[in-house]
């Protein structure tokens, strides 16, 4: 299709059994992208599954690495040094417990956060490329994080997801067709079209 433009890399864990949990965030954005272009994705060596799609007149690679979370950076380092891409043209969205579940935010470049699919991408590009967060709340005291972002959102959550997931996939569009700032000004926040239902 011609010179791949952004690339947009959503973190998870690859396996059916991980597919609806906490964890899994960043892939389950990048599936809403997918359907709303009627695209596949297809695996590109052995470190990625990618799909390719258009925003106005620019190409985007959608990116699940297939690395497990711990290792995300291995993957997007290849997939950089293929593409040639500088990193504010780079997102990466992961899940995030520091943020309320329906609640989005967008960032030119942080730190991990503590989030190990991050620090694994910083360990090996640096940590001046955007990201899109999530939320997915945070563990009660007596559960244990390590399985709580590993655990299935709620039946309660699960009804909320396509509209957070919509909005993820809004914000996207709007960081590759007017930039990082504009996005935020936007998105930043709680999403919109849940706040109604967030609480059971």
């Amino acid at each position: 299709m011609g010179q791949i433009d952004y690339l947009v890399v959503g973190l998870g864990n690859p396996g059916i059994k991980y597919s609806l949990t906490r964890h899994n965030a960043g892939f389950l954005v990048l599936d809403q992208l997918a359907r709303k272009q009627q695209i596949k994705f297809t695996r590109k060596g052995e470190k990625a599954r990618t799909g390719q799609i258009k925003i106005g007149e620019r190409l985007v690679l959608l990116v699940k690495p297939l690395t497990f979370m711990n290792l995300s950076g291995e993957a997007v380092k290849i997939l950089l040094e293929r593409y040639q891409l500088p990193l504010d043209r780079v997102i990466i969205i992961s899940d995030d417990v520091a943020l309320p579940f329906g609640y989005l935010r967008l960032k030119p470049k942080g730190s991990s956060g503590g989030h190990k699919g991050l620090a694994s991408i910083i360990a090996q590009i640096g940590q001046d490329f955007p990201r899109l967060r999530v939320g997915i709340g945070s563990p009660p005291p007596e559960e244990v994080m390590s399985e709580y972002v590993l655990a299935r959102f709620t039946p309660h959550e699960e009804k909320l997801l396509p509209l957070i997931l919509d909005e993820a996939a809004q914000a996207l569009t709007m960081w590759v067709e007017e930039g990082i700032e504009k996005a935020m000004s936007v998105y930043n926040g709680p999403v919109r079209a849940v706040q109604n239902g967030l609480k059971p």
